[in-house]
């Protein structure tokens, strides 16, 4: 603070006479309110340029490494990170039959990593092979031991961990510290447990297995993985992404879509890139939400639902709103639920995608300053004859909050859905006119990372240029390539 670097502070703001959420002046927030011009002007060019070169994440991540490695010599071991590729280390989980290996595959292809085949390695042990075939798992202490040894061999160019963990024992074992090394993307594929069976009966089928054989084993296989799956994700709850797979002919191209993205690595380099941190903003009826999940499955990042917050927290206090929007809070308010849900733990490790946040230009200050600055900041732009027709088709079940478009398929739930007061043409036009006046201020707070898609077009299209705006690297990301010359 005494450089005139912004930090975190007590936030202010006030609700409006009509009702609607008042922006308090942008300098009366924080640390930097409480300077003179020159401190201001210099604070602000700071958190700039430290945000947007990225500087904290590369801080944290030599820090992370110097705390996993414990070097002798912390100065010449920092040195070498900076000059060598930082190796990636991943580890791709899914039950039996979903044919993880042909992912493994094409990431040890496509980022020149060791794909380590675990249950390949075992199966090569005679006396291991019968008992895996059987179903049955091998006692973790020898899975850990040739982990490790696996794992040490690649230690330089990084691995992809087919099946591995499987128990968390071996996680545990995986994130010891004197393993050396820290795990960059943990990834769990899941599908429907009718095509696993049929993926394994098929597999049994070409062992000349009997029909109730072949059962036995994919049941007893099945169980395994169920029992310890749950452990798993618990385990690795911030940091785990799930990733769906269907049964359809084009599913590897989607699923390995959604791991590249997933993975979220500089191209030049395979270095983790910092999580995404994402907001979508747009008036009332322009897609936000059904945008925000789609942004959320493919990049595994945690669907921050700004409504949804405002819903718990008032329910938890015990005030009676029937589904007040996020307009009509108070920046004060907003600001201090937005915060609390960022600095848990899965946002931090994970990134998160924000969906209709901020929606002023004090709130867009609250994230500068309270340095949770968005990679990618998303206009979806519509009309307001769109958003009031879009609204008028909404209902929202009261008992829930959740809003529907279409008739619900619950038939308990499609007889109490209403319209909500809020919703009405006149309330959704004023909404809109809250948006409309305050956008262009939001987005210049962020113009470095911000972007405009039109909200108009079907949800294909949408979401299609959405993930556009997100992949293609801004430059001051393209800076960062050491042969760049920057």
């Amino acid at each position: 603070q005494a450089l005139g670097l912004p930090a975190p502070a007590r936030w202010r703001g006030g609700r409006g006479a009509a009702g609607g959420a008042m922006a308090v002046p942008v300098q009366t927030w924080g640390t930097l309110g409480t300077m003179v011009p020159e401190q201001r002007e210099f604070g602000q060019e700071t958190a700039d340029y430290l945000e947007t070169n990225e500087v904290y994440d590369l801080f944290a991540h030599l820090l992370r490494q110097v705390v996993v490695n414990r070097p002798n010599n912390p100065i010449s071991f920092l040195q070498e990170q900076l000059r060598s590729k930082p190796p990636l280390a991943v580890c791709l989980l899914g039950p039996p039959g979903i044919n993880r290996s042909k992912y493994c595959q094409q990431l040890e292809s496509e980022y020149k990593i060791k794909h380590i085949k675990v249950g390949q390695i075992l199966r090569q042990q005679p006396e291991l092979k019968d008992q895996i075939e059987a179903g049955k798992l091998v006692d973790d202490s020898v899975v850990i031991s040739v982990v490790k040894a696996e794992i040490a061999k690649a230690s330089k160019t990084g691995w992809v961990l087919d099946g591995y963990p499987r128990t968390k024992v071996q996680a545990q074992a995986l994130t010891l510290r004197e393993t050396g090394f820290a795990v960059d993307k943990v990834i769990l594929l899941h599908t429907g447990e009718g095509a696993i069976r049929a993926s394994l009966a098929a597999k049994a089928a070409t062992q000349g297995l009997g029909a109730e054989e072949a059962e036995d084993i994919v049941n007893a296989r099945l169980q395994q993985y169920h029992r310890h799956v749950i452990s798993l994700a618990e385990f690795f709850k911030n940091v785990v992404k799930q990733v769906e797979v269907s049964s359809d002919d084009g599913a590897f191209d989607t699923v390995m879509e959604t791991l590249r993205s997933c993975l979220c690595v500089r191209p030049h380099a395979n270095a983790p890139l910092r999580s995404h941190r994402i907001c979508i903003v747009g008036a009332c009826g322009a897609g936000r939400t059904t945008q925000s999940k789609a942004i959320a499955r493919r990049y595994g990042l945690v669907h921050v639902d700004i409504a949804a917050l405002v819903r718990k927290q008032q329910q938890e206090t015990g005030r009676v709103t029937d589904g007040m929007p996020p307009e009509w809070v108070s920046d004060e308010e907003l600001c201090a639920i937005v915060g609390q849900r960022l600095n848990e733990i899965d946002c931090i490790r994970k990134g998160w995608v924000l969906d209709g946040f901020p929606k002023t230009a004090a709130q867009a200050e609250f994230l500068r300053q309270s340095h949770n600055w968005p990679t990618r900041m998303v206009h979806l732009a519509v009309t307001e004859d769109t958003a009031v027709g879009r609204a008028a088709d909404r209902k929202v079940d009261p008992a829930t909050g959740l809003a529907y478009y279409k008739v619900p398929p619950n038939p308990l739930v499609a007889s109490r859905v209403v319209t909500a007061d809020f919703d009405e043409p006149d309330k959704v036009a004023a909404r809109y006119g809250l948006h409309a006046g305050h956008v262009d201020r939001v987005l210049q707070t962020f113009a470095s990372v911000s972007s405009e898609v039109a909200g108009e077009s079907e949800i294909p299209e949408v979401s299609a240029a959405i993930f556009k705006a997100i992949d293609e690297p801004l430059p001051a990301e393209l800076a960062q390539d050491p042969n760049s010359g920057s």
